[in-house]
């Protein structure tokens, strides 16, 4: 039987060997002389390599105030868009504050009838109800008209574009990279360039929230008309139906699901960007929130983020619903309706719920009706405090985990970046990015923090010095985020129970908005870094998890039956077939986690985590003072997520490399 020649084993010449040998020798013999030069001559920054970048961005803003009116850029572009949105924003406010209380009720449980039967009709109607009852209703409908107006425009912009890249290739690539771009990039990194374009308040908050909320639109209309069956395609064409026709009568009614799907991920986007938006000056809910947990007023800022998570849970309900079963205890309780009737019930219903309050003037919710939570949950507060911070068996309590991870991880971790030689740092991380993948990445991991020490400073402190107190936080957030999902992971991927168990934990823990995370951390944390790394740890861990388990499950099983049947343990049998099948898999969750963990962490500035974060936010508060310094954090936060991305890439990428080794 002849044996093809690929089949043969290959063997590399001894002069190939020799040969990677030499690049590997010289590769090190390299970095240890960038290492001793790093050492004896570049132990700060210098001055001359300022970029100047502040003064630009802070030029640029001053320009825009002064111009606004008058230069044509302005006049016939950014300020009539920015006269629309901020019209569309207080248009439909006053819609809602028109229709009363009763009337969104009403018509938030009318949508969910006709989109999910009763169970969404009275999951999303009870949402929105307790959004009233939990905080304040005037501000929550601003919110919503804020977050309304950026679905909206998301999905005009999003589902023409998803149509365009699913009929072309070509412009499918060049799409993608401006979606990774969006989705890759922390939403503070917008703050800048939007306030100098937009100005304040609402027409910059809707613009941040639409970039966020627009990739999964286009993703997701792309996903469904590509995923339509060839078949139908060429029954469309059998009876010469033209492109559009085709379009419209085949490929998007059977895309319909997918496309819904899209509008439910984008108004779940939206809302996780919406309170970071009222830093623009929104005056809105999630402005509440951001005041209250600066004034660590844990209360309030619960009350009125739980109010938020309410309106998210009642929009999710009426965009996702799925029709009730027989076997449902709602179901069974209402009366069974025919759909002709329920069609009209659900018109008369909300348009006898608007009337009533129109008559009854129910403007605002009802005093009677609302709860105040902040209260209860001060106390509770008070208690962690006096029973959870100290005094707790075994651990000692939440302070002396927070002081073991300032005292023993990021204090040590950040002197450390800080404390060396800058130049040795890049030095250490381009030999890192030539370890993982070659001379290619170590050039760009070398130009990104090359770049960060241009950006100059901040009055006396240097930016590198922010951006190495943010490294070191999203580091430690990292180790312990992969220490606690990599087992976890492992141990869903080998039992079924358990992750039956895991499932429903992590589904909540992706669905809620990112700064949920923060208010149970000021509960038990002192505020600062060590409350923002745990934050990120909880925020971060879930995707780790899934891929990871994914990642086992997806093993095939003759491998791991050929090793059984050569006396393998069960742990012998994960360790040396599962996990290396596994890994490509398992290092996308790391890539996963450690992108998470970078958009936290700049998050956690609102809870005193410091570094980067903090100079993006005291952009969006005082652009007339801080902008400049806000674009340079911006783009530091910016390099530092490419850095961590490539190299993360590089690890999954396997052996590939360009460096000889």
């Amino acid at each position: 039987m002849a044996v093809s020649v690929e089949a043969l084993p290959t063997h590399e010449s001894e002069e190939v060997v020799a040969a990677r040998q030499r690049r590997r020798v010289i590769g090190f013999g390299v970095f240890a002389a960038l290492a001793v030069v790093a050492v004896v001559l570049a132990h700060e920054v210098p001055e001359w390599m300022d970029s100047g970048i502040q003064d630009w961005a802070q030029d640029r803003y001053k320009w825009s105030i002064v111009n606004r009116q008058s230069a044509p850029m302005f006049e016939y572009f950014f300020n009539p868009i920015s006269d629309f949105l901020d019209w569309s924003v207080r248009q439909v406010e006053s819609l809602l504050l028109w229709l009363r209380w009763p009337g969104v009720v009403a018509l938030t449980a009318a949508v969910g009838w006709r989109t999910g039967g009763a169970r969404a009709a009275f999951a999303g109607g009870v949402a929105m109800f307790g959004v009233g009852v939990i905080s304040d209703w005037d501000l929550a409908m601003r919110t919503l008209s804020i977050m309304t107006v950026a679905v909206v425009i998301a999905l005009v912009l999003g589902v023409p574009l998803g149509i365009v890249t699913a009929r072309s290739d070509r412009a499918e690539r060049i799409v993608r990279v401006l979606l990774d771009t969006a989705q890759v990039m922390p939403i503070f990194v917008y703050f800048s360039p939007v306030q100098i374009l937009f100005g304040i308040k609402f027409p910059p908050a809707v613009v941040v929230t639409v970039i966020y909320a627009l990739p999964p639109a286009v993703r997701l209309t792309n996903l469904g008309l590509r995923q339509v069956p060839v078949v139908m395609n060429e029954v469309g064409e059998s009876f010469g139906a033209t492109s559009m026709q085709q379009l419209f009568k085949v490929q998007l009614p059977l895309a319909r699901r997918t496309i819904l799907l899209g509008l439910n991920q984008v108004i779940m986007m939206a809302f996780g960007v919406v309170v970071l938006a009222s830093l623009l000056g929104t005056g809105d809910l999630g402005q509440v929130v951001l005041s209250a947990l600066q004034k660590q007023q844990v209360g309030l800022a619960f009350a009125a983020g739980l109010g938020i998570v309410l309106m998210a849970v009642a929009l999710d309900r009426v965009s996702t619903g799925e029709r009730l079963g027989g076997t449902s205890w709602l179901a069974r309780a209402l009366p069974t309706v025919p759909k002709k009737t329920a069609s009209v019930m659900a018109i008369v219903l909300p348009a006898l719920a608007i009337l009533a309050g129109r008559v009854f003037d129910a403007s605002g919710f009802p005093d009677g009706l609302r709860w105040d939570i902040s209260s209860p949950v001060d106390d509770a507060v008070g208690w962690v405090q006096d029973n959870l911070r100290t005094g707790v068996p075994l651990i000692g309590g939440t302070q002396a985990i927070n002081d073991f991870l300032i005292n023993h991880a990021l204090d040590p971790v950040r002197d450390l970046l800080q404390g060396a030689p800058w130049l040795l740092v890049v030095v250490a991380f381009a030999f890192l990015g030539w370890l993982s993948k070659g001379w290619r990445l170590a050039a760009t991991m070398a130009v990104c923090l090359l770049l960060i020490a241009t950006m100059g400073y901040d009055n006396k402190t240097l930016i590198w010095d922010h951006a190495m107190d943010t490294l070191s936080q999203v580091l430690v957030a990292i180790v312990i985020s992969i220490a606690i999902a990599l087992p976890l992971g492992m141990w869903a991927g080998r039992s079924d129970r358990v992750e039956r168990v895991l499932r429903p934990f992590l589904d909540i823990a992706q669905v809620l908005p990112q700064f949920v995370y923060l208010l149970p951390v000021v509960f038990l944390f002192s505020i600062g870094r060590a409350a923002g790394v745990v934050a990120c740890v909880i925020y971060a861990i879930p995707p780790c998890i899934r891929l990871t388990s994914l990642g086992m499950r997806e093993v095939p099983y003759a491998p791991r039956e050929a090793a059984i049947s050569f006396g393998a343990t069960g742990r012998q049998e994960m360790r040396n077939v599962q996990l290396p099948l596994a890994r490509k898999a398992i290092l996308l969750g790391i890539n996963q986690t450690m992108m998470m963990v970078l958009a936290t962490v700049i998050i956690a500035a609102l809870i005193g985590a410091g570094g980067l974060g903090l100079l993006a936010y005291r952009a969006a508060a005082k652009p007339q003072t801080d902008l400049g310094l806000g674009t340079a954090g911006g783009l530091s936060i910016v390099l530092l997520a490419i850095m961590l991305d490539r190299l993360t890439q590089a690890w999954g990428a396997g052996g590939e490399t360009d460096r000889g080794a």
